[in-house]
């Protein structure tokens, strides 16, 4: 990808689609922010800006919900991550539900 031949003078303008590959391109490079805003002409906080927005977007905010009855058999819950992945889980009790939670929370640490 070309970045940016503005013919005119000041800010550099980049499309949707120039931010997402370039987000991409720095992802998958082993450099520094530093190191790839250098070889690709682009500005160092212009790069910071974009995660920042892509991590916020990305951001899982959890809300407390309630359980139904919990005891009839087959009760499952079913989570659906923001990068695609479903998680169900079988329902026991609301207790057992906390608990996988509990320790999912321990994998993201």
């Amino acid at each position: 990808m070309d970045t940016n031949e503005n013919t005119t003078p000041g800010r550099a303008s980049y499309t949707e689609e120039e931010r997402r590959e370039l987000i991409e391109e720095f992802k998958s490079s082993d450099l520094t922010q530093a190191a790839f805003c250098r070889e690709w002409n682009l500005n160092s906080k212009t790069l910071a800006r974009w995660l920042r927005i892509e991590r916020d977007e990305n951001e899982v905010s959890f809300c407390e919900v309630e359980l139904g009855n919990t005891s009839a058999p087959g009760n499952k819950v079913s989570v659906h991550l923001p990068n695609g992945i479903e998680v169900t889980v079988p329902v026991g009790s609301a207790k057992e539900l906390a608990d996988v939670f509990r320790e999912a929370a321990t994998c993201l640490a």
